[in-house]
């Protein structure tokens, strides 16, 4: 055999208990589970330690990341992640078939396996404007590959409750080829949730609270735990593993390379559900077998025999920190050991120069019609509220009422929309991203409009990226790649973004992860109130103020 791990304490998922036994690999396999010592090339001593399944993401957007997918997976293999789902609407949204092709191709070079969804939402609506529109011919090309396991998350949720022919034709050709379609139905409860089920959406990882949870598994349907940067789970909504043995499972969604170097990836959840009183077998089946089960992946999610090999050695069954990580049979990661130097996968000069609109001259105006509706923010909520505020002027850094932007980047419309926006906290400066789901134009939050115009600017110079303006005090991380990944590995990323963040931090922001929190902003398929570059949009009613 390859690998031999003796005498270690496995965590039997199915079954959840822990057994103790010695685990042979060969080639890419598991081919033996004993009860006596093995022998093997690489023999791994388990004694006293814990022999877990890696760690499987239901839903995850690399792009969020800001990191190629080679490099995001360098990331994630110490934290003992094996697998994901990532939907790549993101770079879809910029680049339409070429950005879905240039991203499958480099995915397959990552050091982890990497399955995809077919984004279904390219645009996410039609009130704002974006890159590329994907419809179902391009649906069915996708799903035609089998590394691509579902529909992405139907964020059109007023097109599946009402029918819509395009949405509907969309689910349609994904049950055709025997996938799922993953959900997003943030808030969603009653009459409406239950049309949205019966369309055939499987799983959600948008719901807001407990009793939400509760509904939707009381439908039958599949529940994501999520902890991202922007967005977090309430602590009592991991009592439902408790007693839901196999409906629930973790993801990320989005998360930024700094929180992933700093809390982990999918081992912070199952870490955060051990401290909230979860037993660890409950909560490593949650981040492992279930997700597999969910995809109808019979191959991997526990350690079994004729089972892929992908496996983590842990000391404990508190930190869920790997001492070793085991990959398709070979050894991916060792602590204290350097990981190998990888290779980016080739990007193709029109995701180089993906920002085609050109320098602007001046910021417009706030429209009168949207005095007294302020967008206000919340530390770690992709969600906003609708502020209805007496608001004098365009810009109250007293009151913590500040302008927010957003300029139409793909050069069709010249759009540039403006609204009101409280809850940053800035002093000075301007904060600017072209990570601005969905469509991901320019989106600006600023205290004076000189700021705005140069953050903007440097942003269309750069060809994508995140900065932080005051005067002449410029600070931009290039995100060169479709204006949402960084050509630089893990830790040089983190450490640009960790750069914008202190100088956000040091014009008054007082939010833990402000470049997150703005780039949501804009996404005006999550309530309730978004700047889109065609306009302030109330999503609750669905239009535009």
């Amino acid at each position: 055999m390859d690998i031999v791990i003796n005498n270690i304490n496995r965590i039997d998922v199915i079954n959840e208990v822990i057994d103790k036994v010695s685990v042979g690999i060969a080639g890419s396999i598991i081919t033996q589970i004993s009860d006596k010592s093995l022998q093997g090339n690489i023999i791994i001593d388990g004694t006293n330690k814990y022999l877990a399944p890696a760690f499987f993401d239901a839903h995850f957007h690399i792009e969020s990341t800001n990191l190629t997918p080679v490099n995001f997976a360098e990331a994630v293999i110490p934290n003992g992640t094996a697998a994901i789902v990532a939907d790549c609407h993101e770079i879809c949204n910029v680049a339409g078939m070429k950005g879905f092709h240039y991203f499958r191709h480099a995915c397959h070079h990552a050091r982890m396996k990497i399955f995809l969804t077919a984004p279904s939402c390219v645009p996410s609506s039609h009130f704002g404007t974006n890159g590329a529109n994907l419809g179902v011919p391009e649906i069915k090309e996708m799903l035609s590959y089998d590394d691509v396991v579902a529909l992405g998350e139907m964020m059109n949720f007023p097109g599946v409750i009402n029918r819509n022919p395009e949405v509907m034709a969309k689910i349609k050709a994904t049950h055709d080829m025997g996938k799922i379609v993953n959900g997003h139905a943030p808030g969603l409860r009653g009459k409406n949730l239950r049309k949205y089920i019966s369309a055939g959406i499987y799983d959600d990882h948008e719901s807001l609270t407990l009793p939400e949870m509760k509904e939707k598994l009381s439908l039958g349907m599949k529940i994501f735990l999520r902890e991202g940067s922007a967005e977090t789970v309430p602590d009592d909504c991991y009592s439902l593993l408790k007693t839901e043995k196999k409906d629930v499972m973790f993801c990320a969604d989005d998360k930024l390379v700094t929180d992933i170097l700093r809390q982990g990836h999918i081992n912070f959840n199952i870490r955060k559900a051990v401290k909230l009183g979860i037993d660890p077998i409950r909560a490593v089946r949650a981040g492992s077998y279930n997700t597999a089960q969910h995809y109808n992946m019979q191959d991997r999610g526990c350690i079994e025999m004729n089972k892929i090999a992908d496996v983590l050695v842990l000391p404990d069954l508190v930190t869920f920190m790997p001492e070793v990580v085991i990959l398709n049979g070979a050894v991916a990661y060792q602590k204290d050991i350097p990981s190998p130097t990888v290779q980016m996968y080739p990007v193709p000069d029109s995701i180089v120069h993906s920002i085609q609109t050109k320098p602007i001259k001046a910021i417009p105006a706030i429209s009168q019609k949207y005095y007294g509706h302020v967008i206000e923010v919340e530390d770690g909520m992709v969600y906003t509220k609708k502020l209805i505020h007496d608001v004098k002027e365009e810009i109250s850094i007293k009151q913590d009422i500040l302008k927010l932007v957003v300029v139409e980047r793909y050069g069709k419309t010249g759009n540039i929309s403006a609204c009101h926006v409280h809850g940053f906290g800035l002093k000075k400066g301007a904060l600017g991203s072209t990570v601005a789901h969905d469509c991901h134009n320019i989106i600006v939050v600023g205290t004076n409009d000189e700021d705005i115009l140069t953050a903007v600017n440097q942003l269309i110079e750069h060809q994508g990226g995140l900065c932080a303006i005051n005067g002449t005090d410029i600070t931009v991380d290039e995100l060169r790649v479709g204006g949402l990944m960084s050509t630089k590995d893990p830790l040089e990323t983190a450490k640009h973004h960790e750069f914008v963040r202190h100088k956000a931090a040091e014009f008054g922001c007082k939010l833990h992860s402000p470049m997150s929190t703005l780039s949501f902003l804009a996404l005006e398929v999550i309530p309730e109130l978004k700047l889109s570059d065609q306009g302030l949009f109330d999503v609750n009613k669905f239009e535009f103020v």
